[in-house]
């Protein structure tokens, strides 16, 4: 279906927004997988008391949820920083670097993340930074769907 101009316009500079923010993939929701037909999952996040972090850790455990413990990962990559920090950064899965030092961002991206979060003022430890996975994909692919319906709970905690 065609747009009409003014919807075109405003698509373009919204694409050239993301672009921006380094977003360049789209995708497009299938016609037939409406937010109606989905079941809706409810998670009272607000009304959880915060679960000290080691608790969420140990839940972790050594996992074995998804297939990624069968991939190569050397370790779980948990999250680091203020567990009471106001700001949070969430990448998508831990890196090589990431899965050798146990820690989110320790490589090329943690440098630039390093640096953005210093010039905004603040220190590496005043904020808090997880993986929406916690394990290393192979090849550091793209974390499949259900990889991050697997961690999404525990990322949520933290």
């Amino acid at each position: 279906m065609p747009l009409d101009p003014p919807s075109r316009t405003a698509l373009a500079e919204r694409i050239k927004f993301y672009n921006e923010l380094g977003i360049y993939d789209f995708y497009r929701r299938s016609e037939t997988n409406t937010r109606e037909e989905m079941p809706l999952q409810i998670i009272p996040v607000e009304n959880a008391p915060a679960a000290p972090l080691q608790l969420i850790r140990e839940d972790i455990g050594d996992c074995t949820r998804c297939r990624l413990h069968k991939q190569g990962r050397k370790q779980i990559v948990f999250g680091v920083g203020d567990p009471d920090a106001d700001l949070m950064f969430i990448g998508e899965a831990p890196g090589a670097d990431e899965d050798e030092q146990g820690e989110p961002f320790v490589g090329r991206a943690g440098q630039l993340l390093t640096n953005m979060i210093k010039a905004m003022g603040l220190r590496r430890e005043d904020v808090y930074i997880a993986n929406i996975i916690k394990c290393r994909p192979p090849a550091n692919r793209t974390p499949e769907r259900d990889e991050c319906e697997t961690c999404s709970p525990f990322l949520m905690r933290q």
